[in-house]
């Protein structure tokens, strides 16, 4: 076996990403990374959607690590951005941490989909996210975050520091979403009643645009979910799961009544995931 050795040094990792409506669809109009940060050339979708996948070079998040996204829909674009893989976060001494700042701008029109998908915490990790969302009443807005409560296999549930992740989404200006994540298992029961109730999975999305009659799926064995509107134009869903499988199951059967609701193909996660 090789031993992945830490980074000496902490990284600045930046993404930025516009796309722009076309005659044959949406396309990537500007796009910069650093490194560790990455993208390969964009899949069209149905809808004249454009799909980016963001790759992560070297071993995940490493203590003092900064990375920054910013992805912006310019007028009648349609986009949908995935992680390719899992987000690691790793193991990190008492006074560091990893951060991460995502900023997501939808203008009148346009169409974004960000399913980051699973973030898992090593033992002893910091990680503190900020996801800001600001997109026009006349848009369609998806955002899901999945996080698992540490490698199972490794005997590792719920030996990380701190998960600190605040999700805001303001449409015209004003506040329609906020989600908060704080858990710290050294100081708090995170695992008992009210929190996680004792489930290993934690998973939480909002959508804006979603039509009046949207309804939900039926919950998966394993999982604890709630899944619906929240407004007129709006839906959220909430999850909890044993099962890493059950959860990716519950998840992609969310997106796909969202897309159905909006008259798309579903995107099957897996295909641009590994």
């Amino acid at each position: 076996m090789i031993a992945i050795e830490p980074r000496s040094a902490p990284v600045q990792g930046r993404l930025e990403l516009v796309f722009a409506p076309g005659r044959e669809g949406t396309s990537l109009a500007h796009a910069h990374a650093s490194a560790p940060l990455k993208i390969v050339r964009p899949f069209a979708l149905d809808g004249g959607r454009a799909l980016v996948q963001v790759l992560t070079l070297g071993p995940g998040f490493c203590g003092g690590d900064q990375y920054t996204l910013d992805v912006t829909v310019e007028p009648g674009a349609r986009a949908v951005v995935i992680m390719q893989a899992a987000s690691r976060i790793l193991g990190m001494t008492a006074d560091a941490h990893a951060t991460q700042s995502v900023n997501l701008t939808v203008h009148s029109g346009g169409q974004l989909e960000y399913y980051p998908g699973l973030s898992i915490p090593f033992a002893d990790s910091c990680f503190v996210q900020r996801v800001r969302v600001a997109a026009a009443t006349d848009t369609r807005v998806g955002i899901l975050e999945h996080w698992s409560m540490g490698r199972n296999s490794r005997g590792e549930h719920l030996r990380f520091r701190h998960i600190s992740s605040r999700t805001t989404v303001e449409i015209d200006g004003s506040p329609a979403y906020a989600d908060a994540i704080e858990l710290e298992p050294a100081l708090m029961h995170v695992a008992g009643t009210g929190i996680l109730e004792r489930y290993r999975y934690l998973a939480s999305g909002f959508w804006h645009g979603v039509s009046p009659d949207f309804v939900g799926v039926t919950t998966p064995p394993d999982t604890l979910m709630a899944f619906g509107p929240s407004a007129p134009d709006q839906a959220f869903l909430r999850a909890l799961a044993m099962d890493g499988s059950a959860m990716a199951s519950a998840l992609q059967s969310g997106v796909d009544r969202i897309n159905a609701a909006w008259g798309l193909e579903a995107i099957p996660l897996r295909r641009f995931t590994s």
